[in-house]
């Protein structure tokens, strides 16, 4: 029988699973019902799918998947998953390749086309705003590490200041009498920010980082995180406020990223990275624009709203 030890984290559930054939830590994600595997030992990868697929029915995971090093591709693929991306120096002296295996109803691994041009024209879409996005100004912001303490409440002034209605400008001539407005369904409650992670966590033995970027005329912020692991000097990326409205709010995301990618760097990343929905197209070609390469797909990777959705992965190498 397979040892097991439950370490509890903030939203992933750590299991390590140790036996003859197999030794591996398993990172559960319930809000995703995804499970990423941890890979300790080379080999008996049939062993590995068959105990996997069990865990998979057991615990309602829609899709496991792995980071692997090159050599190690052939034989995760005889054993059904498929590569979706690829983050360049994970491991600093070398790249980390996801792979994915999804079990859902009607899912067909074959109709997945890398190079449809349906994505290919998505992802040119993509490239050309970024490059309008480059040529925004991005003068008047000031960007600094923060504290996790400070964070949720960052992020409550900000949500209440984005959620507030817009000012009407005041009437020049006396209004007539109006009618009562007719009430409206209230907004719904903003999220508890003591305990809302502000990325989807994707690795174990991580330090957490976190940063502001503020515009100095209007005071309108934007927060960044990162999961940062020391052993590797790699660096998963989250921007908090993912939605645009003007210019203005696109200079303070391109900038505040820059930014903190440079602070990521003198800390010691090598290698940064992200995971953008893929029909978040403004905030994809934000990465675009700051230099983040496309690497990789990630086919049905998170839940938003009740649906399954596609993610888009962003990497930038530091290092030669």
């Amino acid at each position: 029988m397979a040892a097991f030890v439950d370490i509890p984290t903030n939203t992933l559930r750590e299991q390590t699973v140790r036996n003859e054939d197999i030794f591996c830590c398993l990172l559960f994600d319930a809000q995703n019902a995804t499970l990423r595997v941890v890979d300790f030992r080379g080999g008996n990868l049939q062993q590995k799918q068959v105990y996997l697929e069990k865990i998979q029915v057991s615990e309602r995971i829609r899709k496991v998947f792995t980071l692997i090093e090159r050599d190690d591709i052939a034989g995760w693929q005889r054993a059904g998953y498929l590569r979706e991306g690829v983050i360049p120096g994970y491991y600093k002296r070398s790249d980390a390749y996801i792979m994915g295996h999804i079990r859902e109803p009607g899912w067909d691994a074959n109709s997945v086309n890398e190079d449809s041009e349906e994505r290919k024209e998505y992802l040119n879409e993509i490239r050309e705003l970024a490059k309008e996005y480059a040529e925004i100004k991005t003068t008047g912001y000031k960007a600094e590490s923060i504290t996790e303490e400070e964070t949720p409440e960052i992020l409550r002034r900000e949500h209440e200041r984005r959620s507030a209605p817009a000012r009407k400008p005041a009437a020049k001539t006396k209004a007539k009498a109006k009618a009562p407005a007719k009430t409206e369904d209230a907004p719904p409650p903003p999220p508890d920010f003591e305990v809302f992670p502000i990325q989807m966590p994707f690795g174990r033995d991580v330090e957490h980082y976190h940063y502001l970027c503020v515009n100095k005329r209007s005071g309108q912020a934007n927060v960044y995180s990162a999961e940062y692991q020391d052993c590797f000097g790699n660096a998963k990326v989250t921007l908090y406020f993912d939605t645009f409205k003007t210019k203005t709010d696109i200079a303070l995301a391109c900038f505040g990223l820059n930014s903190f990618v440079k602070w990521l760097e003198d800390v010691g990343a090598v290698a940064i990275f992200s995971l953008v929905n893929a029909d978040n197209k403004e905030m994809n070609a934000v990465y675009a624009a700051c230099g983040f390469k496309q690497s990789g797909w990630l086919n049905r990777h998170v839940i938003c709203d009740g649906e399954a959705k596609d993610q888009i992965l962003w990497t930038l190498k530091l290092m030669p």
